[in-house]
């Protein structure tokens, strides 16, 4: 159920102009390497590692750029549980 929320979440994130992509390639090295740049200042996606672990731990970290607030908010919109340091240095986890 919570994986459904955060589809639902990542389809709101790109509503509003994000590129938000899940399992998106292997790393976040990669990952950010492909996201366009006219979308590099708003964008919110996790890795295929990040993948594995949600599957093994319940809980996944997106990485970001844009407004941490308002992602988050989205995200807690939709029903999910957050975690986030507050700055742009700092991944947002999501406990599905």
């Amino acid at each position: 159920m919570k994986k459904e929320q955060l589809t639902k979440a990542f389809k709101e994130l790109r509503k509003v102009g994000y590129f938000a992509r899940q399992n998106h390639k292997c790393c976040q090295s990669c990952g950010w390497a492909s996201v366009p740049d006219d979308k590099s200042e708003r964008a919110v996606f996790y890795h295929a590692q990040d993948k594995q672990r949600m599957d093994k731990d319940g809980d996944v970290y997106l990485a970001w750029a844009g407004n941490g607030e308002d992602i988050v908010s989205i995200l807690k919109n939709n029903g999910l549980n957050v975690e986030w340091g507050g700055t742009q240095d700092k991944r947002i986890r999501v406990i599905l």
